[in-house]
């Protein structure tokens, strides 16, 4: 009996890939948004690893081709140890102890928050080149987000629009994709259902009184495909006063290069606004 169990362990064992070995003395991120300006700005060979959200397609910011030739790591102080970096690219992981484990070791950490504005936004990027000594190539992927952004104020009038994600989450006030709807003429409908910075958004709500456009994702997947296809068929009835756009949820994420695949989605969406005035 025992024996079978022991070959049993031995197939089992088998059947399961070794996780990828992470070369020491490098840079590791466990955070997305970071390994989004990681593919911009890393040279071949600085990245050791980067966050296993980066190789899942329903949450990577970054290309997943880029990130799947490195080793995923979690966000646990121990993985992080074990991994033996120069410098760890992290979240506001402060309050859970990481960073005081990864200073008490003698790893240097930078920790980076969610940016609220592209003021904040452009800062990150510089904070990460910085410390890669990529200066240059983070200016480069800063002028790029400023070119995807319209290049004077918009004087309106203004389209009231929501950016509406699966389980009802808004962006609303005080967030960078709130700064991202009024540079490319929205107004941010989010303050009319009562919501501040974050919130949830019930569809009842939504129905009752619609904005002219709602940002959200039309093609979603796995367990939000039947929440997409009920959202969707509800919506239909406001055919001819709402525009339903796609926008995935990946895209509300982060910032750096997101921002400008963001920008191209609300650009399109304003200019054919203009198209279709008489």
């Amino acid at each position: 009996m025992r024996f079978g169990l022991c070959l049993l362990s031995v197939f089992a064992l088998a059947g399961c890939a070794s996780p990828p070995v992470i070369a020491p003395y490098g840079v590791v991120s466990n955070n997305p948004c970071i390994d989004a300006v990681l593919a911009h700005i890393a040279l071949p060979g600085q990245v050791s690893a980067i966050s296993i959200y980066s190789h899942d397609a329903d949450s990577a910011s970054a290309p997943l081709a880029w990130a799947r030739q490195f080793p995923a790591i979690g966000m646990s102080a121990e993985e992080l140890l074990l991994a033996r970096p120069k410098l760890v690219l992290t979240g506001n992981l402060a309050s859970g102890g990481t960073n005081a484990v990864l200073a008490r070791a003698g790893i240097k950490s930078v920790a980076l928050g969610v940016a609220p504005t592209i003021a904040d936004d452009k800062q990150q990027i510089r904070t990460i080149a910085a410390a890669l000594d990529r200066t240059d190539a983070g200016e480069a992927l800063i002028s790029d987000i400023l070119e995807s952004l319209p290049s004077t104020q918009f004087s309106g009038p203004f389209v009231s629009a929501i950016i509406w994600q699966n389980g009802g989450f808004v962006a609303g006030k005080g967030t960078l994709q709130d700064e991202l709807l009024a540079r490319h003429g929205f107004r941010n409908a989010s303050a009319q259902y009562g919501l501040s910075s974050w919130g949830v958004l019930p569809l009842e709500t939504l129905m009752r009184n619609p904005p002219m456009v709602i940002f959200m994702p039309t093609n979603a997947g796995g367990a939000d495909a039947r929440e997409g296809r009920a959202r969707q068929a509800l919506l239909s009835h406001l055919d001819g006063r709402t525009r339903i756009v796609d926008f995935p949820d990946r895209l509300l994420f982060c910032g750096g290069p997101t921002i400008i695949k963001v920008s191209a989605i609300l650009a399109k969406t304003r200019a054919a606004f203009e198209e279709s005035k008489p």
